[in-house]
Formats: C-alpha cells, sequence, structure tokens
C-alpha cells in the first residue's frame, strides 16, 4: 500500500473536517479553530516535509492569551497552534509526547511507522478528537476559568 499525501489529504477533507465542522470548529484544512466563551481551541495538520505520514497539533488559545506567545493581539480566526506556548499531538499516549499518522512511502522511498489505510485513519482520528482532544481543551477550559 503506498498512498500519497493528496490522497491522504482528500481524506481528510472529506471525513475529518466535517467531523470538526459538526463540532463547532471553523476555518480550513490545514488550520481550524473553535471558540466558545472567548476560549478557542486549535487545530493543525502537520505533514512530514518527506511525506508518508502527519501529525495533528492541538492547542489552545484562553481568553487572556496567556498561552499565546507570539502576536497575542492576532483575531480568533487566524490564530494558529504554532503561536501558542503549550501544545500536544493528538494519538500521543496521555497526549504526551510525539505522534505521526504514517499513510505511504517516504520520498526517499521508506515508511515511518506501519502504514494504515486513509479510511481506518480517519476513523481512528475523529475517535480521537472525541477521546483526547476534548477533554483536553475542556480541562485547558477549566483551568482558566478559575
Amino acid at each position: 500500500m503506498n498512498v500519497d499525501r493528496k490522497q491522504m489529504e482528500s481524506e481528510l477533507k472529506k471525513h475529518c473536517v466535517p467531523f470538526l465542522k459538526e463540532r463547532g470548529f471553523k476555518g480550513s484544512f490545514q488550520n481550524m479553530y473553535r471558540e466558545i466563551d472567548g476560549f478557542v481551541s486549535l487545530v493543525n495538520f502537520q505533514f512530514f516535509s518527506s511525506g508518508g505520514s502527519f501529525c495533528i497539533n492541538l492547542s489552545f488559545a484562553d481568553t487572556s492569551r496567556n498561552n499565546v506567545y507570539f502576536e497575542k493581539e492576532t483575531e480568533v480566526k487566524k490564530l494558529k497552534v504554532s503561536q501558542t506556548k503549550e501544545q500536544v499531538r493528538l494519538g500521543s499516549e496521555n497526549l504526551k509526547g510525539d505522534h505521526w499518522f504514517s499513510f505511504g512511502k517516504t520520498s526517499y522511498g521508506e515508511y515511518r511507522g506501519k502504514p494504515i489505510p486513509p479510511q481506518e485513519l480517519v476513523e481512528t482520528i475523529n475517535k480521537l478528537f472525541e477521546s483526547q482532544a476534548e477533554p483536553w481543551w475542556a480541562s485547558k477550559y477549566e483551568q482558566t476559568k478559575s
């Protein structure tokens, strides 16, 4: 199995982006956001430069923008994960450490991990948004309120 980036992006746009939009996210692939009571949940899809895998970065901006270290005044719809101090990778154990989703070969012909078919990947990712990302954002929201 060798899926290229274009095919993988197509599956993510077809299955993960609508899933996030149903949950109130705005923006477009590769950067999405959701604002609730001034708290902004952020999502970024990042592809490995040599192909074959990607990660999903999560972060947030609290109402006072304490987690934003670069251009705190950025309007909500333009905020990016890369502007924040605290970031996690979806799929990592307890949201600590690194995690990449493998779908095909790199440009140098190797796999980075065991490749998973795109349909299986998008199902796994949507489940992880519910089981990992939502509780994490909720905990950050509660911490910033107190």
